[in-house]
């Protein structure tokens, strides 16, 4: 049996559920190498992407 048998499926990310569907895109080569050198890619991904939401939303809402 493996050693992260217990832990490895477990959600780590704040907020989000383990029914959630995954958003899957496809990257160019060498953002997808820098990208899955990430020590824990999931997590950086999600706050990536929150920052660039948040900044397109304070952007929109100041056009307004």
């Amino acid at each position: 049996m493996r050693k992260d048998y217990e832990t490895r499926f477990q959600p780590k990310g704040v907020g989000v559920k383990h029914d959630t569907k995954p958003i899957s895109v496809m990257l160019p080569e060498d953002l997808d190498q820098y990208v899955r050198a990430k020590k824990n890619r999931s997590e950086w991904l999600r706050q990536v992407i929150a920052e660039a939401v948040a900044k397109e939303q304070a952007s929109a809402s100041q056009e307004d």
